[in-house]
Order: structure tokens, then sequence, then C-alpha cells
């Protein structure tokens, strides 16, 4: 049931981990091509957190900056007392200036080593156990930088993983790597206990690929949770994949009698829909739409001008109370 056919639409991990949760959820990920925005995108304020590598490299940059700052400040102080001597009093305000925004500048540097060195503390200290690869009824706690230490090689997917038998793809955040062993991993977007049914999915999802893609056994996968350095190692077994296996059948045969303008009624669960990001509520004013296959739904606004992602798809009312 799981072979697809040659006709059949790619799905994306992203959609059937939605579809786990809700099946409208998961058609509106389809329809709209929408996957999840990057984890880390690139920013000049932004610290690494997640590789030893990359930690370092910021604190010796950032020293470079320092001393650069360092040295500018030497020079100012030698240039005032010259100043003074030629009566150039002008030169000699702008030099104060100059003073306090590099010793600013110093400070703010140095603020940032220390967090970047305590960072690094950090993660060179972390230890944790190796998930047994052979545990098939329980997640395992793990620590982000306890496995680089155990010897894990972190490396960034740069394109997506892809299953041509069951036309699914998807990238995980990190691949873990250590001899025959890859391991996906993925960070969810909030603070919880243990992983959610769709994360469960979506680990299984990346499984599926990893053993696809590199033709090797994917005893794991891991959720790191929110920002955190902790997380769980999930076992790719059967009782976790029924889930994702599931989620992927229905959500094509879902896709294929939705059809391109189809309308097919579409179940929902009305306590999942409370606090469901495509039921929240917002301004029409905001020019924020759905979009079907390349084409932005109307808006199914109420007497308040609000609308929502599903609302508009499925031409309801979402009971949103989030």
């Amino acid at each position: 049931r799981m072979i697809a056919k040659g006709d059949d639409e790619w799905l994306s991990v992203h959609a059937i981990a939605q579809y786990s949760y809700c099946p409208r959820a998961g058609l509106i990920a389809f329809e709209n091509k929408r996957d999840e925005p990057d984890d880390e995108p690139p920013a000049f304020d932004t610290l690494p957190r997640f590789e030893i590598e990359a930690v370092e490299a910021e604190i010796r940059r950032k020293m470079q900056l320092l001393f650069r700052y360092l040295w500018a400040i030497l020079i100012v102080a030698a240039s005032s007392p010259v100043s003074v001597r030629f009566g150039q009093y002008g030169f000699l305000v702008l030099a104060g200036v100059a003073m306090l925004f590099i010793t600013w500048q110093s400070l703010s540097v140095f603020m940032v080593i220390q967090e970047l060195q305590r960072r690094r503390s950090i993660l060179l200290d972390s230890k944790c156990v190796e998930p047994d690869p052979y545990e098939e009824e329980k997640m395992q706690a793990v620590n982000w930088f306890g496995l680089l230490n155990l010897g894990f090689q972190s490396q960034i997917p740069q394109e997506p993983l892809e299953d041509e038998d069951w036309r699914f793809r998807g990238k995980p955040w990190r691949l873990l790597m250590r001899g025959d062993l890859v391991i996906p991993v993925f960070k969810t977007r909030g603070k919880q206990e243990s992983p959610k049914d769709t994360q469960i999915t979506k680990c299984m999802a990346y499984c599926r690929l990893v053993s696809k893609a590199f033709k090797i056994d994917c005893p794991y996968g891991i959720v790191l949770v929110d920002n955190e350095y902790s997380g769980f190692a999930i076992p790719n077994n059967g009782r976790y994949r029924k889930a994702f296996h599931d989620s992927l059948v229905n959500l094509r045969h879902l896709v294929q009698s939705a059809g391109y303008g189809s309308n097919v009624e579409v179940g929902y669960s009305e306590h999942k829909c409370s606090k469901c990001p495509i039921g929240r509520p917002r301004l029409v004013s905001l020019n924020q739409r759905v979009v079907r296959f390349g084409a932005p739904v109307e808006p199914n606004k109420d007497s308040d001008g609000m609308h929502s992602d599903c609302g508009d798809r499925f031409e309801w009312r979402p009971p949103y109370r989030g």
C-alpha cells in the first residue's frame, strides 16, 4: 500500500506530519506547498548554538575584533596629548566621542565573548548515554552536545532527501553521522515534556528517507526540544512508524480525491481546532491569504473582517480559542 504510482503527487514530510494531526491541515500544507521555515536563518546577530567548530570559530573572530578595538583605543588615547600640544581642541572633542563609542563597542564584544565561552564550556562538559540502537519500546533521553562528544559529526543537509518509491521528500534540520550510523535530527518550536504525535510521524519519515538515501538501516531519529540542547531518540520500529505510514497513504488518497478544484468533505476533530495555527483568525487587511495550487483563496471573512487559512479553504468558522 505504500508504493506510489508514477503519476502520484510528491508529498512533503511536513504535509504528512500535519495530516497526522488533522486531515485538513495536511491537505492545506500540500495544496499551499507550504513547508516549515528554516530553523536557523542567517542573521548577523545570531550566535552559533549547535556546532562546536562554529562556536570556536566565532570566539576567534570576536577576539580579533576586540583586539582591533583595543588598538583603536590606544591610538585615540595617544593622539589626545598631541591635540592639546598643538591646540587642536576640535579634534580633542572628536577623540572623546570616538573613545566613548569604541569603548562601548568593546564592552559589547566582550560580553558576546563571555556568552560564547559559557556556551563552549557547556558544550565540552555535556555528556549523555548513546542511544541503544536495539531499543524498540521506549524513547531515550539524549543531549545534543553529549552526542557530539561521543564522536558524532553534525552535517546540515543541503537538499531535501527523496524516496522515489513512496514519492515523498523532506530535509531534516541536521544529520548526525558516525561510522555507518546516520541519524536524522529536527527541532520542535516550543517547550514540551515529550514529542507530540506529529513530531513522531515526522521523525519516522526522516528515518525512512535516511534509509533510502544512504542505503543503510536507520535505528532511530532524534527530536530536540525547542532551543534546548536536550531531546529524545525515537526508535524506528513498527509501533512508531504506523502513524507515519497511515498518514502518508491517507494523505495521498485525499490529494487524489480533492484534485484540482474539486471540493470533498474533509474530516476534522473540533477539540484540535481550538489552538490550531491554521484556524487562528487574522484581519483581512493584512492581505495574508492561503494559496491553493498557486492561486490565492478568497477570504471567508466574518463581520469583524477576520479570516483564517482553514476557514478560507473549507469555507467555515474554525472554533479557535488559542
